[in-house]
């Protein structure tokens, strides 16, 4: 379930994939690593599944969360969304299958912006630059009922072409933007 979020520069966050591990210096202080440890504490459900303790920790091993994908769907009132505040959704053990039923429900909800942060640029750029990757984002939008036939997603769209999404990379302190053609 997503939640109103703290965060200043957002208005919710979004978590279909928990759980991430480090793989800089810039993950040094990674909040999300320390709440996860808190929120299993407490029994949320997301968190109980433990990472391993050289790289990541309680409560935060990389988990996909099928049940969370659709909740934008549900929401009418347009709303600036951090896409999985407590992961990254290029992570190696994110299969690509999942990432594109991401981008589908929000190809299909043009009435909210999407900020998707990551500390994987290579994955996310070689993902958006693929023909497979816009097959299976298509294929996922059908899966999901929100597909062409909704005229929600035109067939010549590409995930990097999507309107109202924000892309940035995380790290070195630095909150990088672009418009979705230059990234």
């Amino acid at each position: 379930m997503s939640t109103a979020s703290k965060i200043e520069w957002t208005e919710t966050t979004w978590n279909p994939v928990t759980g991430c591990d480090r793989i800089s210096s810039g993950c040094d202080r990674c909040y999300a690593l320390t709440l996860a440890k808190r929120l299993k504490a407490m029994g949320s459900q997301k968190y109980q599944a433990d990472g391993d303790p050289r790289t990541s920790g309680p409560g935060f091993a990389v988990t996909v969360h099928e049940d969370a994908v659709r909740e934008p769907l549900r929401w009418r009132r347009p709303r600036v969304v951090f896409v999985n505040s407590m992961s990254d959704l290029f992570h190696a053990r994110v299969p690509d299958v999942f990432i594109a039923s991401v981008f589908a429900v929000m190809a299909a909800t043009p009435q909210h912006t999407y900020q998707v942060l990551t500390k994987r640029p290579r994955r996310m750029r070689a993902l958006l630059a693929s023909d497979a990757f816009c097959s299976r984002v298509g294929a996922a939008a059908g899966a999901l009922g929100v597909g062409t036939a909704a005229g929600r997603i035109p067939l010549n769209s590409r995930p990097s072409e999507l309107p109202r999404t924000r892309r940035g990379r995380r790290g070195r302190g630095e909150y990088k933007t672009a418009a979705p053609q230059a990234v």
